[in-house]
């Protein structure tokens, strides 16, 4: 089976936002609970308060100054994250944005681009999977050839074959 696929940076965002989806299907839900956290902390600052109390009034100022440093801190950091998000976007000088040639036969997968060649053999595939209009092969944990189902002619066979190929190096 052969065919050929334009990739681009929706295609990777794609790629990106799937990863990350699974990430946090992966990751422990109860530490890692927005509302346990929130939670905890209201009973931290519960304690805080009643073994150190402060006297009669409240100080809306001071509770203005940290409730302003804590929403700061939180902006940080999503502005962090967005940067590092697109500072690993890929490059249009690189390898990932532009035309892919694929070759699928019973030796593994042969592919090539502008500025590389490679083949990797079905035991090297740790998993395919099909989820939001991609097929994915994996190679590692996050590294995986992405196949967009609205850019093959026929994403079924594609599918079918590859799981064949798969589980046959498997046995």
């Amino acid at each position: 089976m052969e065919f050929t696929i334009q990739l681009d940076r929706d295609d990777w965002k794609k790629f990106q936002a799937y990863l990350q989806k699974e990430f946090q299907k992966g990751a422990s839900a109860l530490p890692g609970s927005f509302w346990l956290n929130a939670l905890l902390i209201g009973v931290m600052v519960f304690i805080f308060l009643f073994l150190f109390p402060q006297g009669e009034a409240f100080h809306w100022h001071t509770a203005g100054v940290v409730a302003a440093f804590f929403i700061l801190t939180f902006i940080l950091f999503l502005l962090n994250l967005t940067r590092m998000t697109k500072a690993f976007e890929p490059s249009d000088r690189g390898i990932f944005v532009g035309e892919h040639h694929f070759k699928f036969d019973e030796d593994g997968i042969h592919s090539r681009g502008e500025g590389y060649e490679g083949r990797h053999a079905w035991s090297a595939v740790m998993n395919i999977e099909r989820s939001d209009g991609m097929i994915l092969v994996f190679m590692d944990s996050a590294y995986a050839f992405l196949f967009p189902e609205h850019k093959l002619k026929d994403p079924d066979t594609l599918y079918q074959y590859i799981n064949a190929q798969h589980q046959s190096a498997r046995r």
